[in-house]
């Protein structure tokens, strides 16, 4: 048996000396199996914390053509994609001028495309893309006045720009108006295309081009009966008129004329004295809302030229009268119809009305009360005596 080996005791420095072999012996590289692992390229062997990758295999070519953060491919290089408009309602883009339909550009292209149409001869068409620039045009006009309206006093920059605006767009409406009445002139629909040329001649005025040329186009429509072209208020020598006789054969086959108006009052009659008074209501009905239309247009006219040309303004006063005077006969005459059918209800309004548009003193007047007295919706006769009432019995 051998006996124990005694280790003597160790200093200070012996402690050192033990220490720095085993620290040593602990910072000396592990092996690393390289054979067997590699590193992908491009990869230095560290995560972004800074601790050593897991072992890792090359990835197959599959594998390499999928998307990979640290490796982009040509794949993977995300690609521009198609805007899609805002969902946010405060992230908003300025929209393109033709990209919606109202805008003036739009309205343009309507117009340019109706022209086309009918100089094709195809009318409808015109018609429909003529009709929408207008409304588009005239909303664009009341928008920019209103704009224009809420800005004055606070910004008249803005304001100024608006009333420009409002200012083109209406007169873009009433050329497109104007097309539109040449149109239906073209189709012989007479009572489509007067209104929109007193619409213009009311908007431009006569002494503007557009106006002008529009109460031509009356002339030559025959709803008018001056035909030389309206001028300024200085001329001294105005020219003689006299709107009793129709020169056109126009005016005379219209739809919208005196002489239509009064073929039917008179073929009214006919079948009021036949008894057939369901038709004498309906032609008396449509005689008396020509007569309506025609006094409000002339009406419209005399304004339109009252202090530019007299003659005109007058003419159109003289007329605007005589057909009002036209309308409350008709209407008097279909309110005897109603009498005879012992509809009262429906005769004593249109009496009331012809009271307040002729007064009590004028013969048409006169006899509108006396049908209220006969039917008993008044308790006294006119002052100065019973009128013998005369129409339709």
């Amino acid at each position: 048996m051998g006996s124990a080996v005694k280790v003597p005791p160790r200093g200070f420095a012996g402690l050192l000396s033990v220490t720095l072999i085993a620290g040593f012996i602990l910072l000396s590289p592990l092996p690393i199996r390289a054979q067997e692992q590699s590193q992908p390229d491009g990869l230095d062997g560290l995560q972004p914390s800074g601790q050593p990758n897991e072992t890792l295999t090359r990835p197959t070519p599959t594998e390499r053509g999928a998307t990979s953060p640290s490796q982009p491919t040509p794949q993977s290089i995300p690609q521009p994609e198609a805007v899609t408009p805002p969902s946010d309602p405060e992230d908003l883009r300025r929209l393109a001028a033709d990209s919606t339909l109202l805008s003036m550009e739009a309205g343009q292209r309507l117009v340019q495309e109706a022209k086309e149409s009918a100089a094709a001869q195809e009318y409808e068409p015109a018609v429909t893309k003529l009709q929408q620039s207008r409304e588009i045009f005239n909303q664009l006009s009341n928008f920019h006045q209103e704009l224009y309206t809420s800005f004055t006093g606070i910004d008249n920059r803005i304001a100024n720009s608006h009333r420009t605006l409002a200012a083109e767009t209406a007169q873009m409406r009433d050329e497109a108006s104007y097309e539109l009445a040449v149109v239906h002139s073209a189709q012989n629909k007479a009572d489509l295309a007067v209104p929109l040329l007193i619409q213009i001649v009311g908007s431009q005025q006569p002494t503007r081009e557009l106006g002008r040329q529009a109460y031509q186009l009356l002339s030559d429509i025959g709803f008018v009966q001056i035909v030389q072209e309206p001028i300024a208020a200085d001329a001294e020598a105005a020219p003689e008129v006299s709107p009793e006789e129709p020169t056109t054969p126009a005016q005379q086959t219209g739809l919208l004329s005196i002489q239509a108006a009064n073929g039917l009052m008179e073929e009214a009659r006919q079948s009021a004295s036949a008894e057939q008074y369901e038709q004498a209501v309906s032609k008396l009905q449509r005689s008396r809302e020509i007569f309506n239309q025609l006094s409000n247009f002339y009406q419209q006219l005399f304004t339109s030229f009252a202090g530019i040309d007299n003659a005109t303004a007058e003419t159109h006063r003289i007329l605007a009268a005589e057909t009002a005077e036209m309308r409350d006969l008709a209407t008097y005459e279909l309110a005897l119809v109603h009498r005879v059918q012992n509809q009262p209800a429906l005769a004593v309004p249109l009496l009331i009305q012809i009271i307040r548009s002729q007064q009590p003193t004028r013969e048409l007047g006169k006899k509108a009360y006396e049908q209220l007295w006969e039917l008993g919706f008044v308790d006294s006769p006119f002052p100065g005596g019973r009128q013998s009432s005369s129409g339709v019995r």
